[in-house]
């Protein structure tokens, strides 16, 4: 049976929002299918939900083997070496974010596609299976620490976030003082307004659009923290909310009208020392981002101010409760919270930590990696933040009714990135 907040993410998969994790490694050159598929064999398929598929979905899911296994269905080589890197891939990717998995059947896909300039993984993979940090500790075991190395090892070697359930769990540490932070949690979680509307919120289609940047240099954000005395998290939330400000305005919309521009992050809650690689293990919790704020030192402050008030609230583990409470009732029940709260929102922002040299994946260099986070209810637009080796990227995932040039966010990040980093006083 699948855990209670597994089986929310499950259910809250709907035509307009597929519940999907979308991943890219750019890889050096082209890997040998035979040693790929292999590695897949070997390092992938040793893990049960990789071989079964959901059985009633819709009532009480449950885990069971697929006697149909094929792998040939599960990983692809795509030809499209007429066609020049970006585009083709930014359409493809595009394509597996509109595109539902077969239910029938495991829900994941790996597609190797070979461009006229570049090879790249494209992985497909259901949130049921998988929050983001196990789903990066699931792709890091498949490769290796160099061309012909020692398998990565993502237990030992990739800890993202020490002691953060420990650390979220000592907010209740005693009975009263929990039940204080649970209520007052649940009374934010309800009395919070709708968002305010902005042409980012609306009907959805099924069609999305898909962009990313270019790395920006880790150091150089660890020093724009150093700088301003916060967290690499901030910084990235900071410049992230300055590229929501400037798309708004681009587009039409009038930023300081925006009573709040509300966006949900995942925050994990896993031990340091945790060595389960699949399921779900975060919360989420409600940031308002200043975007109506013009004076960006003065967004950058509130933006830390705000963080500071959540991580001190002990939300994200009230809202994983919540998940895992709706994936045990009635669908109906569910639908009804996930679209309630979705109002309370207009995006889903995630950074998730990669690792910090380069890794190998069947003998090729991964130069590059990308990912798109999903959007639960009536959310159009998720952002996602990952570093690895030494780089910051950016990727933005969003309804094509909603953002249909999602590459404006990315420049903007980037823009503001090199506005910050020159002004070193």
């Amino acid at each position: 049976m699948l855990s209670g907040a597994d089986s929310a993410w499950l259910r809250m998969e709907q035509p307009q929002n597929q519940m999907v994790i979308t991943g890219m490694l750019k890889l050096g050159h082209s890997p040998d299918w035979k040693v790929f598929e292999e590695v897949i064999r070997k390092r992938l398929l040793i893990f049960d939900r990789f071989r079964q598929r959901v059985l009633n979905p819709d009532t009480i899911p449950i885990w069971v083997p697929d006697h149909h296994f094929e792998l040939s269905y599960h990983i692809r080589q795509v030809d499209l070496s007429d066609r020049p890197h970006q585009p083709a891939i930014q359409e493809y990717v595009e394509e597996m974010l509109s595109n539902p998995l077969d239910f029938s059947r495991p829900l994941w896909e790996l597609h190797l596609l070979e461009t006229r300039d570049q090879t790249t993984l494209v992985a497909k993979l259901h949130h049921c299976i998988a929050d983001g940090i196990a789903l990066v500790r699931i792709l890091l075991s498949l490769t290796t620490v160099s061309a012909d190395g020692a398998y990565f090892d993502p237990i030992r070697e990739y800890k993202p976030v020490r002691r953060t359930g420990k650390q979220h769990a000592g907010l209740f540490s005693t009975a009263g003082e929990g039940i204080k932070r649970i209520i007052k949690a649940l009374y934010k979680f309800v009395s919070m307004p709708a968002d305010t509307a902005t042409h980012v919120k609306g009907e959805l289609q099924t069609i999305k659009t898909a962009a990313w940047s270019a790395p920006v240099p880790l150091a150089d954000v660890k020093a724009l923290a150093a700088k301003y005395k916060t967290t690499i998290n901030d910084i990235l939330l900071w410049l992230a909310c300055g590229a929501l400000r400037r798309y708004l305005t681009t587009t039409g919309e009038k930023p300081e009208g925006a009573s709040s521009f509300r966006v949900s992050i995942p925050v994990n809650l896993r031990y340091g020392d945790d060595t389960v690689m699949t399921g779900n293990q975060f919360g989420l919790v409600f940031l308002e981002l200043p975007v109506g704020v013009e004076n960006s030192q003065e967004r950058l402050r509130l933006v830390q101010q705000r963080m500071n008030e959540i991580k001190a609230s002990g939300e994200a583990w009230v809202a994983y409760g919540v998940l895992s409470l709706l994936g045990k009732m009635p669908l109906v029940v569910e639908q009804f919270v996930v679209k309630f709260l979705s109002s309370k929102c207009s995006a889903v922002v995630t950074n998730v930590p990669g690792p910090r040299r380069p890794l190998f994946l069947a003998g090729a260099k991964i130069e590059d990696i990308m990912f798109w986070v999903p959007k639960s209810g009536m959310l159009g637009v998720g952002i996602s933040l990952i570093s690895y080796n030494g780089g910051v990227r950016i990727g933005i995932a969003s309804d094509a009714g909603r953002v249909p040039e999602p590459d404006l966010i990315t420049r903007y990040f980037v823009e503001l990135f090199d506005s910050e980093t020159a002004n070193k006083t």
